[in-house]
């Protein structure tokens, strides 16, 4: 069986682009371009890993976060971040995040991540 990963970036671009990575993982993909449906895919397809993105309009990602670990608490989450966001990241982390991978990405260590975490 595939592991299954959400990604969600408000930057279509950022989604597809982790989709073909992803993909050539032999890793099942579900995409999202903003928090509302990322949370619907979520309740849909419980993913083992959800790469998410902080800032995005509407429902940002430490929003996403929260309701994604009030459903579910063992969820494993990797929030995208850009470099100038610590304060983002320690939220993230303080509501529940596994980690975070800071933009622009670092394919290698995405690679690392994922495999650390499904």
């Amino acid at each position: 069986m595939k592991n299954k990963v959400l990604v969600v970036d408000d930057e279509k671009e950022i989604v597809d682009f982790l989709e073909h990575f992803l993909q050539r993982l032999n890793i099942e993909v579900f995409k999202a371009v903003d928090g509302s449906a990322a949370i619907d895919l979520y309740n849909l397809h419980s993913p083992d890993c959800t790469i998410l993105d902080i800032t995005m309009p509407g429902k940002d990602g430490l929003e996403v976060l929260r309701e994604i670990r009030k459903t579910n608490p063992q969820a494993t989450v990797i929030m995208l971040t850009g470099k100038e966001e610590q304060e983002y990241q320690e939220k993230a982390k303080k509501y529940g995040a596994a980690d975070y991978i800071t933009k622009p990405l670092d394919l290698a260590e995405l690679n690392r991540k994922i495999k650390k975490y499904i």
